[in-house]
């Protein structure tokens, strides 16, 4: 399965986000400088052997450059970039190869000029900068002694928070391939699935089938672990074990948490199916209640809302949702209001509506990671409390969850025991856990859906005949 659909050349225009950054540290100081050095490699423990390298995100987000040992110069008064790539020694071209000429990587990064990595204290001197503008987070070594009083490491990460909270144009097709693609992954573990029903599959089989393809159609990387839960550990919110046979049985789902990532820039699709292609009573039952709490978002979600207003905020809407249907089927007993207010359903629902995403799976998201978080904490009400805005990228993704701790907390409690029906919880025990999670834009009037797996019980169940 390959689509051989790229949605831009090789050459990434950085430099826009350059400039949109820059908007966020207006007033700019005379002769600034914006350094980063990007990730290094990093060996296992007491090893030759190399991990796994990924760069640094605020570091691609300037440069494209996905490569290790690379570092950045902007100068802020004549909007130049310089690209410093690695020293790479003759001897250690032998293992690692000949670098790229400095015309090379002038055509293939957003970049004004190339430096060596000897010529950078020399730069800095000659630039007299009144500021250097870094993240603490950033290796300052190759910064001259007599100027480390001129770095500013707090400023420049509020601003590239800001700036990365909305996407350009070209970050949009980025993250919408890189959806596509994982929906194409999603919709292949459901056909496994299918024509392995009556054999043994374990959940890596599943994961190694989901970055095949994934990587065969250029996303050889994956956005965060991916997540393969079978039967009961679909309750796991972060499961990556992914090691257990898939059980059988009718009530058996597999819930997959997982996206890759496109030159950086991620995607978060979560789909829950059955073992069997056929959604028992019971699952269908619990995933028609995720799937309306999750519709009821999206048919409200647009620039201009405000997920923690009291009345129309987008994480009540899920939590209403949830509380009306799972008093419906006789799960909790007692008054709506009631049950929202005391938190019950959190005995089944543990987690936020959603969050931002771009190069990072949990990306920025202004003055905290996640403007979706779970809005308990009383003290992250001003930092939660912004609207949502045109071309920022986010999930929306409800679930239910029958995690034995959860529920024995909760239905254990003599507080709260009332609020619980034991004997329809049993009944829906075996179901484990059902997440459906939409990676999307907001739009001018309201979002795309960049997640193009099907969802409808029907759709899915028809896939899985195929």
């Amino acid at each position: 399965m390959t689509f051989n659909v790229f949605p831009l050349p090789a050459r990434l225009p950085t430099r826009l986000n350059y400039l949109k950054l820059k908007e966020h540290l207006s007033p700019i100081p005379t002769n600034a400088l914006i350094y980063l050095r990007g990730g290094t490699i990093k060996r296992r423990d007491d090893t030759d052997v190399e991990l796994d390298f990924r760069q640094e995100s605020n570091f691609f987000y300037l440069s494209g450059v996905e490569k290790a040992g690379f570092h950045i110069i902007i100068s802020l008064t004549i909007d130049r970039i310089f690209l410093i790539p690695p020293t790479v020694l003759p001897v250690e071209q032998l293992w690692k190869g000949t670098p790229c000429t400095n015309t090379e990587l002038l055509d293939k990064y957003d970049a004004d000029f190339i430096l060596t990595e000897e010529q950078i204290e020399e730069f800095i001197i000659d630039t007299k900068p009144n500021v250097i503008y870094t993240l603490d987070t950033s290796d300052a070594g190759y910064i001259p002694e007599r100027y480390r009083d001129k770095i500013d490491a707090i400023r420049l990460r509020a601003a590239i928070n800001e700036s990365r909270l909305t996407k350009l144009p070209w970050e949009i097709s980025m993250i919408r391939y890189a959806t596509h693609i994982s929906s194409h992954a999603h919709m292949a573990l459901m056909s496994l699935c299918s024509s392995r029903r009556k054999e043994i599959v374990y959940e890596q089989e599943l994961e190694a089938k989901f970055r095949w393809v994934c990587s065969r159609n250029g996303l050889n990387r994956q956005c965060y672990i991916p997540i393969i839960a079978s039967g009961p550990r679909a309750s796991v919110l972060h499961y990556t074990d992914n090691d257990k046979i898939v059980p059988g049985g009718p009530h058996a789902l597999v819930l997959v948490d997982a996206g890759g990532e496109y030159k950086c820039y991620g995607s978060d699709v979560t789909r829950t199916f059955p073992v069997s292609g056929v959604f028992s009573n019971e699952a269908k039952t619990i995933y028609n209640i995720v799937l309306k709490a999750q519709n009821a978002v999206l048919e409200r979600i647009k620039p201009g809302v405000y997920w923690r207003d009291m009345h129309s905020e987008i994480y009540s809407l899920v939590v209403r949702t949830l509380c009306h249907e799972l008093v419906q089927i006789g799960l909790l007993v007692g008054k709506e209001e009631e049950l929202i207010k005391i938190g019950v359903y959190r005995a089944f629902y543990f987690h936020g509506t959603g969050h931002s995403v771009g190069l990072d799976c949990h990306d920025v998201g202004g003055q905290r990671l996640g403007i979706f978080e779970h809005p308990e904490p009383a003290e992250s009400e001003l930092d939660l409390n912004r609207a949502l805005e045109e071309n920022m990228v986010v999930t929306v993704e409800p679930g239910i969850y029958f995690h034995n701790v959860s529920i024995d907390m909760w239905a254990n409690n003599r507080n709260y025991a009332h609020y619980f029906n034991m004997k329809k919880i049993n009944q829906y025990r075996s179901v484990g856990g059902v997440r459906i999670e939409d990676t999307i834009l907001i739009t001018a009037d309201g979002h795309e859906n960049f997640t193009i797996v099907p969802k409808e019980v029907q759709d899915i169940e028809a896939l899985m005949k195929l």
